[in-house]
């Protein structure tokens, strides 16, 4: 008599199940790796990946060529090498203090744009939040981690294909004092409420997502395809939107508060939003021009190109 055969709907709960049961495995082995052993083998993989000729290492290599086209071969390859070593360390530190509260990792961070970071406070006493842009630089995570010990916080994200990991997310992230999470299918309800409660509103606004509502911005000189959410929703609710990242600098992590601007109302509203995203777009391209490393260069960041 011949088997039943697997259907496909049980071969995928069992996967999901087993990259759940890998990652809960690997945070309770985190909790017992130190700090400084996390950071230099991190290091070592990520800069023994990065030499390799896979598909991420190359799309790496022919997208930092085209942000920089005078720049020789040698430095391309030693930014590839330093951006896959940068990401390694960040990887297995972070998975190495997940379970520090946000206050004790917060001690150890240092704070750019002082001004800026208490006029996000002061708007969010008077219950006035702030849409924050971000991006997949430096370290995203323990962004969120150290927004969370500052004021109330919500996230906006996608959800995970795999439930058992989405659940592990939200388990980690809602873990922080005050934080929620917002999902991108959520509409735009959720998001203005967490507004007018005065939190610190999250997005991760750097990337190409056709799911998305996009507006072409230059990045490097080349129009990239920009989720144009943050933008809107500063413009529709009338708080400011706020770039704020998180990245390494002098041996120590670094969150940078950029100034707070307000959109422009005028009868174009998605004119108005496009601005602003170009404005904070091109405010990121400075960081990552200073730190070239830091950024996720193995993203198609040019993969939509402007309509004709």
């Amino acid at each position: 008599m011949s088997q039943p055969k697997r259907t496909k709907k049980g071969g995928a709960r069992l996967t999901g199940w087993l990259a759940g049961w890998i990652a809960r495995s690997a945070l309770r082995w985190g909790r017992v790796l130190p700090s400084s052993f996390a950071w230099w083998f991190g290091g070592l993989l990520g800069w023994a990946f990065g030499g390799l000729h896979w598909r991420d290492q190359n799309d790496a290599r022919t997208h930092l060529r085209r942000a920089w086209p005078d720049r020789d071969a040698a430095w391309i390859e030693r930014i590839t090498r330093n951006n896959f070593r940068h990401h390694g360390r960040m990887a297995l530190w972070s998975l190495a203090n997940f379970h520090r509260p946000p206050q004790a990792i917060q001690r150890g961070i240092v704070v750019e744009g002082a001004d800026n970071l208490r006029a996000a406070i002061r708007a969010s006493r008077r219950r006035e939040g702030t849409v924050i842009f971000s991006g997949h630089f430096g370290n995203w995570e323990l962004l969120g981690r150290a927004h969370a010990a500052m004021a109330p916080l919500a996230m906006i994200g996608k959800r995970m294909r795999n439930p058992d990991l989405d659940a592990l997310l939200i388990q980690l992230r809602l873990a922080m004092p005050n934080a929620q999470i917002i999902y991108q299918d959520q509409g735009v309800m959720p998001a203005l409420r967490a507004l007018r409660e005065g939190r610190l509103l999250s997005a991760l606004a750097d990337q190409d997502v056709k799911r998305l509502t996009m507006a072409h911005v230059p990045w490097f000189g080349i129009p990239a395809a920009t989720p144009i959410g943050p933008a809107q929703l500063a413009r529709i609710s009338g708080c400011a939107l706020q770039p704020v990242f998180c990245y390494r600098k002098g041996g120590r992590w670094v969150v940078h508060w950029g100034p707070r601007r307000l959109c422009a109302r005028t009868a174009d509203r998605e004119a108005d939003a496009t601005a602003l995203m170009a404005w904070v777009t091109a405010y990121f391209e400075q960081l990552v021009r200073r730190h070239p490393e830091q950024w996720v260069w193995w993203h198609r960041r040019w993969r939509t190109p402007p309509v004709a």
